[in-house]
């Protein structure tokens, strides 16, 4: 008998978000699949029916669901991408499964605050039939901070895509140089501000894009720190980008920099190597996990100490042409491929289907 399992979709209403990137390519995926004891329904909202083809059933994202979940259509296994959702099964004794990013909000808010989400955290927990996770780090945060009951956790990494536009064009912002590019929504965990003062003691033919929703506080305080210090001629700070702009970014730029504090996984660092290019990143939370011994680390963020290891690791990195190939070839370990085959065999393991 055919099981039907729904697929919470719901983050896809912020599809430039990490969450709304991973739930596009985890559907895209799983999408393509002809496998004949599943039945998928993608639960999304409104302007995504359809979008990832017949192959799959939809449900719309609703109050109903939220608030009346029992009296909505009933699953044989319900699977959460992202731990904020707030959807569940119908019924109370459907197997649950439950994604865990990461615990960034014990170091992003008060005490009292970060109490509360985690008690929300838990009575998720308390729910779930089985819980994965992103990386071992997060695993660790998991364990060290919730009650699992003794309930297994297991480590599924995300895939990483990049969207490629072979005929794509040197966007109008981007500046003239040697480009040292960063991406991602920035906010203080992502610790942009130390950029600004790297790149002003680096030799002015090199020019950085800071990549990401510029309409934050954090944001417009670094803005005014560019202005501040004159060096809009070489900072640019364009918002969120088109994909064809990040693909031509990735591929035309010197360095990717990824300087933040707190990562349940870390994207960016990967994307930058499935084009060969070298990665100056921090050393904290999950980054050296996922990157290895295939990212240059600052062990500080003194601008001078950050400015001495860049220029000593990039300039060995160019005199290398096989430096480039290596870290193309470690970027594969991360394919999406590789994630929805260890959920697909993680969802006949619970509904007790045999291959």
């Amino acid at each position: 008998m055919i099981k039907t399992v729904l697929i919470d979709l719901d983050r896809l209403k912020d599809i430039n978000t990490g969450l709304g990137q991973v739930s596009l390519y985890f559907g895209k995926g799983l999408s393509e699949l002809q496998d004949k004891k599943l039945k998928f329904t993608f639960f999304v909202p409104k302007k995504y029916v359809g979008f990832f083809g017949n192959n799959v059933d939809y449900e719309v994202v609703s109050l109903r669901r939220r608030w009346f979940p029992a009296t909505c259509k009933k699953y044989d296994l319900w699977y959460s991408l992202h731990q904020d959702s707030a959807y569940f099964p119908a019924r109370k004794l459907s197997p649950y499964i439950l994604t865990i990013h990461d615990l960034n909000f014990l170091s992003e808010k008060t005490p009292e605050k970060a109490k509360k989400r985690l008690k929300k955290l838990q009575n998720k927990i308390n729910r779930a039939t089985e819980i994965t996770v992103i990386s071992d780090f997060t695993k660790n945060e998991v364990q060290n901070n919730l009650n699992l009951t003794g309930k297994k956790v297991s480590v599924i990494y995300n895939g990483v895509e990049v969207s490629e536009y072979p005929k794509a064009e040197k966007p109008a912002y981007a500046p003239e140089g040697d480009i040292l590019f960063s991406i991602g929504v920035i906010k203080e965990k992502k610790n942009t501000e130390v950029l600004i003062h790297f790149l002003e003691l680096l030799s002015e033919n090199f020019k950085l894009v800071i990549a990401g929703n510029n309409n934050s506080p954090y944001a417009k305080k670094i803005a005014n720190l560019i202005q501040q210090k004159s060096l809009s001629n070489r900072i640019v700070m364009p918002g969120q980008i088109s994909d064809e702009d990040k693909y031509w970014f990735l591929k035309n730029c010197k360095a990717v920099l990824f300087p933040s504090k707190f990562e349940g996984m870390g994207i960016p660092p990967i994307e930058a190597m499935r084009f060969g290019k070298p990665v100056f990143a921090s050393a904290s939370s999950s980054i050296p996990e996922i990157c290895e011994d295939n990212a240059f680390y600052w062990e500080n963020f003194n601008p001078e100490d950050m400015k001495k290891s860049f220029l000593k690791n990039i300039n060995e990195f160019y005199q290398q042409e096989s430096k480039s190939e290596i870290l193309k070839k470690y970027s594969k370990k991360f394919l999406w491929e590789n994630n929805i085959r260890e959920y697909l065999n993680l969802f006949y393991e619970i509904l007790n289907i045999k291959k």
